[in-house]
């Protein structure tokens, strides 16, 4: 399907893979609150069309740069609570949106994905980066925490000390890094993210919904809870599956030696 496209994004439908670009590459793709606000209502709409995997890019040669200049410079003018709360409130509510659509997400990482940008390309499922991409945290940098989900993604992907060390150095991490540290799922040459992040979105469209939400939550949930209440919480998310179509379908297509056709009911 064409594109569609408005000043902050631009999104696109082909064989059930719906493509998100940030759409401001003069800019570095910086983010502001239009961009952050409507971010999570264009993947909603895309799975709403019929997309069955997602793929989150920025157009031109930076995932994303973080907040825009901009509003910073009008920030520190004046009270930054004014206009810096909306972006991150913006942002935060479009993640929670992001992560609870029952699509796989791939992030398509090309060169810098900064602050928030990093938070945006670890709040997918999977990332494929280009060979010059690099994850930085920068907030050190600024006298500044992080946002956009960034301690959440880096504690759970990484545990608290080594996200602590990542976070304290501020230091770039490169492709190779990413992927040693398990940050990224693969490493491809410049210019080549978004096709290959499109290639693999392409072999999780048959992806169950309801079990990648309960994918989501477990793993989420597993480095808060006790092994007794984690194990309670396992046998009462897959009980709730027992009683759907998607489970009864997964288990006769695997009899019938068949793909399965999961509905997400």
């Amino acid at each position: 399907m064409s594109p569609e496209q408005n000043s902050a994004l631009v999104t696109s439908l082909t064989d059930r893979v719906g493509t998100i670009e940030l759409n401001r590459p003069e800019q570095r793709n910086a983010l502001t609150v239009e961009l952050v606000e409507s971010l999570g209502a264009a993947a909603a709409s895309l799975v709403e069309r019929g997309a069955r995997a997602l793929v989150l890019a920025g157009r031109g040669a930076t995932f994303c740069a973080g907040a825009d200049l901009s509003l910073v410079g009008r920030a520190l003018a004046g009270d930054p609570a004014p206009v810096l709360t909306p972006l991150v409130a913006g942002l935060h509510g479009s993640i929670k949106r992001l992560r609870g659509l029952p699509v796989p997400l791939i992030a398509a990482v090309e060169g810098p994905a900064v602050g928030a940008g990093m938070g945006l390309a670890l709040a997918a499922d999977l990332r494929v980066v280009g060979k010059g991409a690099r994850l930085v945290p920068g907030y050190m940098g600024i006298g500044a925490s992080p946002d956009g989900g960034v301690s959440y993604f880096l504690t759970r992907m990484l545990g608290s000390s080594r996200a602590v060390s990542l976070l304290l150095r501020n230091q770039p991490v490169g492709s190779d890094e990413a992927v040693t540290l398990g940050l990224a799922e693969s490493v491809v040459p410049d210019g080549s993210a978004l096709e290959e992040a499109r290639r693999l979105a392409g072999t999780l469209t048959a992806a169950p919904p309801l079990a990648l939400l309960r994918v989501r939550e477990l793993v989420d949930r597993a480095t808060v809870l006790g092994l007794a209440e984690q194990l309670d919480l396992e046998q009462e998310r897959i009980t709730e599956l027992w009683e759907t179509h998607d489970f009864t379908e997964g288990v006769r297509s695997f009899l019938e030696r068949r793909p399965p056709r999961f509905r997400g009911d």
